[in-house]
């Protein structure tokens, strides 16, 4: 179980070195990236949406950064198995691991970018509280989305070579239907009916009441996603092992 850490961590090191973040400078630009969505929404939806939340700026922010996670995870995590063909053909290890450093590499990028975010929630006016220590529980509910989703996925893109194109579509459509940009009252009955079917969008939820509200009250509404994140988790790893035989032969 030790060799089996020490080489997790070694894999995850080396993927968030790989994805230019061995340095500062190399972080610095990956925060351009959601920035520069931020900028762009904000000047398009502000007028729009600062009538109806109050502080705006950090209701988007928030919901970018956690975004930006999911998707970033899940692709990370979809591609990884094709990405280490080459090590995975040479060395006998558990192949999951390779999954697992990818969704956990883009972790400790999404680590940095909240200490970088909450410094920014500071400056917008978001005044701190004791709820902000719930925050690792939300992240942990989406890190158990990501590594399910990733497990399954990395193994049916070693098949279906076109599935990380599928996959980018299905990210753009499901970023519509989240909430990241506008709250979900705007969309009526549609819009609480796309809160309690879309996991991603609690979690958002759950952040913001925590990091703006400094309340617990959205808590309860992240249980659903909870319990399939917890699930797609248990099967994505169950299901790994048997799904990844014979799998180096086809990378």
């Amino acid at each position: 179980m030790g060799h089996h850490w020490d080489l997790f961590w070694l894999l995850t090191r080396t993927e968030f070195r790989m994805r230019d973040q061995g340095t500062w400078a190399g972080f610095l630009w990956t925060l351009l990236h959601p920035l520069f969505i931020f900028l762009i929404l904000y000047a398009m939806f502000t007028h729009w949406m600062a009538p109806r939340v109050e502080n705006y700026a950090a209701y988007l922010l928030i919901g970018i950064v956690q975004w930006t996670f999911f998707a970033t995870a899940t692709t990370a995590g979809l591609t990884s198995l094709r990405r280490k063909a080459g090590l995975l053909s040479h060395y006998s290890f558990p192949r999951v691991l390779v999954v697992l450093s990818a969704v956990f590499s883009v972790l400790l990028s999404h680590v940095l970018e909240w200490g970088v975010l909450l410094i920014g929630l500071l400056l917008l006016g978001v005044h701190p509280s004791a709820c902000w220590l719930l925050l690792p529980a939300v992240i942990l509910v989406e890190v158990l989305l990501a590594v399910g989703l990733s497990c399954l996925l990395s193994v049916w893109a070693v098949h279906l070579r076109d599935l990380d194109r599928a996959w980018g579509i299905v990210l753009y459509g499901l970023f519509f239907m989240t909430p990241v940009f506008y709250t979900a009252d705007v969309l009526g009955e549609a819009g609480r009916m796309m809160l309690t079917s879309n996991p991603v969008s609690a979690i958002i939820e759950a952040s913001r009441g925590i990091i703006i509200d400094g309340s617990v009250s959205r808590l309860p509404s992240i249980a659903p996603a909870f319990v399939l994140a917890c699930g797609l988790c248990g099967a994505g790893m169950a299901l790994f092992p048997r799904l990844s035989r014979g799998l180096v032969e086809k990378l």
